[in-house]
């Protein structure tokens, strides 16, 4: 493996591309709902990796914060950002 395919791997996108189709991969065991399992479990990652203190603080800026929603987009390959209540229901 070539020294700048490992550096595209081993970067902070690579990393999330890796993680995001590792959790594809899981089965959703409740299908037809608005937020897709891998967008649910990648904005959790997101709220550890961009340390919000509480899954509210994170819908807030999810919501209104420009540079948070491309992160999210762009970074984390969000496509929607479930609600602080969707993440509860998904992840319980």
């Amino acid at each position: 493996m070539g020294q700048a395919k490992l550096r595209h791997i081993l970067s902070a996108p690579g990393l999330m591309r890796s993680v995001r189709n590792s959790f594809q991969k899981i089965p959703d065991p409740v299908k037809g709902r608005q937020w897709a399992l891998p967008d649910v479990l990648m904005s959790g990652l997101a709220i550890f990796s961009l340390k919000y203190p509480s899954l509210l603080s994170f819908d807030r800026a999810s919501r209104n914060d420009t540079t948070v929603k491309h992160n999210l987009k762009i970074l984390f390959g969000v496509r929607a950002t479930p609600c602080d209540t969707a993440m509860w229901e998904r992840l319980d």
